[in-house]
């Protein structure tokens, strides 16, 4: 039987599908790995925090710049296609937000009920509390993601009519901030969680408008190789430090270094990964991985704490971390993690669908923005406070009343309209489902 042609939208690019799916397994396998568990009674803490080698992995590992750049040309992509139809800015950020709110509010839940099951079953109070801090950590991303897309209706304005000052004020502030927080000892580091990415998902936004392709290659090379030598310069002449992990909170002027970098590095390959992508195979994997991006990101935390439920359960022995015993059982732990991952796969989708549709009325721009905040406040306290606290209660409760809101829309009128489309959905992800 002949196959059909692989139908892909004139505005899709699948490399920027290919890029966001494949760091989804580097995120998986980092978090996992980082998951210490040591002490009588144990303790979670980051095991790799006195592993010396991981700072210059960071270089090339560290990959959510290119998750923001892979945003900026999903969001502004969606908000030009809403656009468009005469959607407005409080349109888009509605469908962003409740694309965000939805998984994470039941992935909040899924961590919560998992640690419930360990506790009935004996688990030490303060190794819970310890290991329930760690599991909140990923949902930094989620917060600032969510910040950040709603700024986009604002920044592909700013793009559109003054796309260098744009770049070069959001660049600008991040240096400032950076310096007077570092060496003035001004505590204004946090303005840099927006400053820096929206200025990486800003590089998205070029992207989309292929800004860096159309440059010489050679250029895009010198370019990368310049932005690796300035954070070379920030390291070992400002003192900065060496791990980008250890740069992200709060984010520092070389995470926006490293962001220019990928994203002239992902142009040059973006030849290549577009030639594999038109392979049929690949387009399956990675529309497989789109399919269940939110899934794998959200839920591989709570796969971490089942798979930590079974051992303590089994009695089986955490090894000191770093030790050869360690490193070895690295890979049982991890392909554990993914299985319980792959079930989660195939379960939490269903869940998703009891969501309500959206109802079709006209949402103004306060009401989401106001919305939005309450989705951030909600997950900006678990990821700072840990799960087991009491105000992890008013923080879901937040979330939940975010979705309703978002789902039910206004203050405003009733209107006829198809389901607002989300282009972050992968178009890899899509042909997928009829491969």
């Amino acid at each position: 039987m002949t196959r059909s042609p692989l139908r892909i939208p004139p505005d899709r690019d699948l490399s920027i599908d290919f890029v966001r799916a494949i760091c989804l397994p580097v995120v998986v396998v980092l978090h996992a790995i980082q998951m210490g568990i040591e002490g009588d009674p144990p303790r979670a803490f980051n095991a790799l925090a006195e592993w010396t080698p991981l700072a210059w992995i960071t270089w090339i590992g560290m990959i959510m710049p290119t998750f923001f750049i892979a945003g900026g040309f999903a969001g502004i992509t969606t908000w030009r296609r809403l656009e468009k139809r005469g959607e407005t800015a409080g349109e888009y950020i509605r469908v962003r937000a409740l694309r965000l709110a939805r998984p994470v509010f039941l992935a909040m839940l899924g961590v919560l009920l998992t640690l419930a099951v360990m506790a009935v079953c004996g688990a030490d109070a303060e190794f819970l509390r310890t290991f329930a801090f760690r599991l909140a950590e990923p949902l930094w991303f989620i917060a600032v993601y969510a910040i950040c897309t709603s700024f986009v209706p604002l920044m592909a304005a700013l793009h559109r009519r003054a796309a260098w000052t744009t770049y070069f004020t959001l660049a600008a502030l991040v240096v400032i901030v950076d310096l007077v927080s570092r060496f003035g000892g001004l505590p204004i580091g946090a303005l840099n969680w927006l400053f820096v990415w929206l200025f990486v998902q800003q590089l998205g936004f070029g992207v989309r408008d292929q800004w860096y392709s159309r440059r010489p290659r050679w250029l895009l090379l010198l370019l990368a190789v310049a932005a690796y030598g300035l954070m070379c310069v920030a390291v070992f002449g400002l003192g900065y430090d060496p791990d980008m992990i250890a740069n992200l909170n709060p984010p520092t002027v070389l995470l926006l270094l490293l962001g220019l970098a990928q994203v002239y590095l992902f142009t040059l390959l973006q030849p290549a990964i577009r030639a594999l992508m038109r392979l049929r195979p690949a387009l399956v994997i990675i529309g497989a991985l789109g399919m269940y991006g939110m899934v794998i990101y959200l839920w591989h935390t709570v796969a971490m704490a089942i798979v930590v439920g079974a051992q303590q359960a089994l009695g089986l022995p955490f090894p000191p971390v770093l030790t050869p015993a360690w490193w070895i059982t690295r890979i049982p732990w991890v392909l554990a993690i993914v299985a319980v991952l792959a079930v989660l796969c195939a379960i939490v989708p269903r869940i998703e669908r009891i969501w309500p549709l959206e109802r079709a009325r006209t949402m103004p721009l306060p009401a989401a923005i106001a919305a939005t905040a309450l989705l951030v406040a909600g997950v900006g306290w678990v990821l700072t406070q840990g799960y087991l606290t009491l105000g992890t209660a008013v923080a879901l409760a937040a979330i939940a009343l975010a979705i309703a809101w978002l789902t039910v829309g206004g203050p405003g009128p009733d209107r006829e309209s198809e389901p607002l489309e989300d282009a972050a959905e992968s178009g890899a992800s899509r042909d997928a489902r009829r491969l």
